[in-house]
């Protein structure tokens, strides 16, 4: 089994990782005609996204590593954020977990691992951003409905709603400014404090109704909704720099109502992927593992 440290905190080693997960790993075999169907639906969805964004001129560059090294996030990729942006416009399939979320794994959208659908560009060459090409990835590939979207972000996403027919057609919720730098979360302003890499952007987050809730939401975070994107909104005057968006894969899957998995299927995927990363690239198993591990 794990065993104490001095300091009193649980360490694992790839031994005790393994039985930690048998029990959820019985579970997993229980369930597991709705994991096979959640992956065929996440699976499509992926080679949808590659044939979208690899036709706007997106080359795929390789993953994050899940294991990072920094004390930030209990050593676990908490995002897409890169230290260095690619030299052209770029997508990736992006693997991340938040510890902060286990406190959450009840609330509908919430996994374990999640996986984001990542694109950017080092510089705007013209009108089109992320934002423009996610929202017609969503609305004309995914068939999602602009009137039932509810955008969130701050009174620097405003001057951006009438270029584009979909943030017209759905709600926009306003945050404060000031409150939404200080709780850099996202839908608004992303800066999460401690990250290793620094991000400091405004952003919008595109969140969907999940099952019958359509009561139109006014204030964040949207009751019944999941954010399902978040895009880097720069100011109109600094659209000079690299411009990024995300997309959750599971979450998208969830909004279109089709099988995702539920986040005993994605920690026991997560404490997979970390074993075999650690495997592969000689690395020492991450301390936020065991955050996960002894669920």
């Amino acid at each position: 089994m794990a065993h104490e440290t001095e300091q009193g905190q649980m360490t694992l080693s790839r031994r005790n990782l393994l039985e930690l997960s048998i029990g959820g790993a019985a579970a997993l075999v229980a369930g597991k005609r709705s994991a096979v169907a959640a992956r065929r639906s996440l699976d499509e969805i992926r080679e949808s996204a590659l044939a979208f964004f690899q036709g706007r001129g997106h080359v795929p560059v390789p993953s994050l590593a899940m294991i990072t090294g920094y004390d930030f996030n209990g050593g676990l990729c908490f995002d897409d954020t890169r230290p260095e942006t690619p030299p052209g416009p770029w997508m990736a399939f992006q693997t991340a977990a938040r510890i902060d979320d286990i406190a959450e794994r009840n609330r509908p959208g919430v996994l374990a691992g999640f996986t984001i659908i990542s694109v950017g560009r080092p510089r705007p060459a013209d009108s089109s951003t992320p934002l423009d090409a996610i929202l017609e990835f969503l609305v004309e590939v995914r068939g999602l409905r602009p009137e039932r979207m509810a955008f969130v972000s701050t009174a620097v996403f405003k001057p951006l709603i009438e270029r584009f027919e979909p943030l017209r057609a759905g709600r926009f919720i306003e945050r404060d400014i000031t409150e939404a730098k200080a709780a850099g979360d996202g839908s608004g302003y992303f800066a999460p404090s401690g990250h290793p890499y620094g991000p400091s952007d405004y952003t919008v987050g595109i969140y969907y109704p999940i099952g019958d809730a359509v009561t139109a939401p006014s204030t964040y975070p949207p009751d019944g909704y999941v954010e399902i994107a978040e895009i880097v909104t720069p100011p109109a005057d600094s659209l000079r720099g690299p411009q990024q968006g995300g997309i959750g894969l599971e979450r998208l899957a969830m909004a279109e109502g089709k099988p995702a998995p539920d986040f005993e299927e994605s920690r026991l995927d997560l404490l997979r992927m970390i074993e075999e990363e650690a495997e592969r690239e000689g690395k020492p198993l991450p301390p936020g593992i065991t955050a996960f591990a002894s669920l």
